[in-house]
């Protein structure tokens, strides 16, 4: 192997190494997503354990409900055809004013999401740190956890969800 053939050989291990701690690093981030919500702590806690609030929050993607005390269940939409894409129990419990954890009601699975709540700097609300362990049914995954945040958030603030349904790019065309 001449030295040209071995510089290539090592430029592409070296690629190959990249290219897998790039993809460790993505996979990793997405799952983690973090909002800040002008609202006191336990006024954010209390609100991301109520189903109603919750249903609210997944509108067209779940419906969520109590299925006991500490246990809600989540009804994942289908793809239109009513049939569901699936659904997901698990048990919700908080951590000294500092965390929720909802964890799947199956010990054998490692689905689990968790909520970490801290003080924003300057008195400015919440942060909210969300993080997921595995893909729940429903492709409950890192960026539909931030659109839950992000919904969370404008709920309680403004009372109501961003939405583009009277703007009239959404509407479809009758042509």
């Amino acid at each position: 192997m001449n030295v040209v053939d071995n510089v290539k050989e090592q430029l592409k291990h070296v690629a190959e190494k990249v290219a897998e701690r790039v993809a460790d690093a993505a996979t990793t981030e997405s799952r983690v997503q973090a909002v800040t919500i002008g609202r006191p702590r336990h006024q954010v806690m209390d609100f991301l354990r109520d189903p109603g609030h919750l249903s609210q929050i997944f509108g067209d993607i779940a419906v969520v409900e109590s299925s006991g005390a500490d246990r809600l269940r989540f009804e994942f939409a289908g793809d239109g055809s009513g049939d569901k894409a699936g659904e997901w129990n698990c048990v919700v419990s908080s951590e000294e004013g500092e965390r929720l954890r909802f964890v799947d009601v199956n010990p054998e699975s490692e689905m689990g999401i968790v909520l970490e709540f801290r003080d924003a700097p300057q008195h400015r609300g919440t942060e909210v740190i969300g993080r997921i362990n595995a893909a729940a049914p429903g492709a409950l995954t890192g960026p539909l956890l931030f659109k839950a945040l992000y919904r969370a958030r404008a709920l309680l603030m403004t009372g109501e969800l961003p939405t583009i349904k009277y703007n009239p790019s959404a509407r479809p065309s009758d042509r």
